[in-house]
C-alpha cells in the first residue's frame, strides 16, 4: 500500500528573536477503504523534521554536520571548529575523533536571516534554552543551536578517573544564550528537567542527556550500576553535585527493550 505524508508542528519554542520548530510527518493510505470490507492497516513511523529560524542583524546558528537537507534565505555557510573526542556510552554514538589524536571536530556555522530545515529522523527532538551559562552535551544528541551559542568541547574525565584511564570523554559544550535541539529514542514529554540546588543527584545508568556545567560530575563505584564487572560485581553510578538543571529521561529503558 502507498503512503502520503502530511507535515504538522508537533512543537515549538521562541526566545531572544530566535525559534525551533519541529515538524512532524505521518502517513495517511492513498487508497480509499473497500466498502462493506475490513481493511488492517499498519502505519509507518511516524518522522520529526527540525527547522531553524535564523534572524538578526545577523542572526546565526549551528548544525551538526551533514544535518542540513534545505534552506532558504540569505544565509552564509563556513565550517566551525568546535574540538572532538571519543565516548563511551550515551544515547547515541557521535562521530568524534580521539582526543588523544587533537583532531578537530567541524560544525556547519550559519549566518544571515532564513530557515534552515534539517534532514527528516525516527528519532524524537527535545528543544531548549540556554540562559547564558554552558550545557553539556551527550555524544551524538547535538542537533543544531541558534542565537548567541558558541559550540565548544568539554572532557570529562569521569569516567577516566573511576577506571584509572588517561584518556576523558569528549562532548560538546554550548555556551551562551539561545536555543538548542537535541534527538534521543525518548519523547520529550517523557524527559525530567530536574532543578538541583545544592544537591546531590545519582544516576543507575545513562539516562542523562544533557546537564548544565555549573555540577560537578563523577563517575563513583557502585554495588549495581552502569558498568558491572562478572568478577566482582561491582559497576558504577553518575554523581551530579551542586546547583544547575539536568536532562532526564527514566524511561530510555522501556523504549530500548
Amino acid at each position: 500500500m502507498e503512503f502520503t505524508w502530511t507535515a504538522s508542528t508537533e512543537r515549538e519554542l521562541d526566545a531572544q528573536g530566535s525559534k525551533l520548530q519541529v515538524l512532524e510527518y505521518s502517513a495517511a493510505p492513498m487508497e480509499s477503504p473497500v466498502n462493506g470490507y475490513h481493511q488492517p492497516l499498519s502505519r509507518p513511523g511516524r518522522w520529526r523534521q527540525l527547522a531553524v529560524h535564523v534572524t538578526g542583524q545577523p542572526g546565526s546558528a549551528v548544525l551538526e554536520p551533514g544535518a542540513l537537507q534545505y534552506l532558504r534565505g540569505d544565509l552564509d555557510i563556513q565550517a566551525v571548529n568546535a574540538g572532538g573526542g571519543s565516548g563511551l556510552g550515551g544515547f547515541l554514538r557521535g562521530a568524534v575523533t580521539a582526543a588523544a589524536t587533537g583532531e578537530g571536530l567541524y560544525k556547519t556555522a550559519y549566518k544571515g536571516s532564513g530557515i534552515l530545515y534539517t534532514e527528516p529522523t525516527r528519532l524524537h527532538l527535545l528543544l531548549g534554552e540556554l540562559r547564558g551559562e554552558s550545557l553539556i552535551v551527550d555524544d551524538g544528541a547535538f542537533v543544531a543551536c541558534v542565537g548567541d551559542v558558541q559550540v565548544g568541547r568539554h572532557i570529562n574525565h569521569g569516567f577516566a578517573q573511576a577506571v584509572g584511564s588517561g584518556e576523558g570523554r569528549v562532548q560538546p559544550k554550548l555556551t551562551g544564550s539561545g536555543l538548542f535541539a537535541l534527538k534521543s529514542p525518548v519523547p520529550p514529554e517523557e524527559f525530567q528537567v530536574l532543578e538541583l540546588n545544592n544537591e546531590t543527584l545519582k544516576v543507575d545508568g545513562n539516562l542523562v542527556v544533557a546537564y548544565t556545567d555549573g555540577l560537578e560530575f563523577k563517575v563513583e563505584r557502585s554495588a549495581r550500576g552502569l558498568l558491572g564487572s562478572g568478577k566482582t560485581g561491582e559497576g558504577f553510578v553518575q554523581a551530579y553535585r551542586g546547583t544547575g538543571r539536568v536532562w532526564l529521561a527514566p524511561t530510555l529503558p522501556l523504549h530500548l527493550s
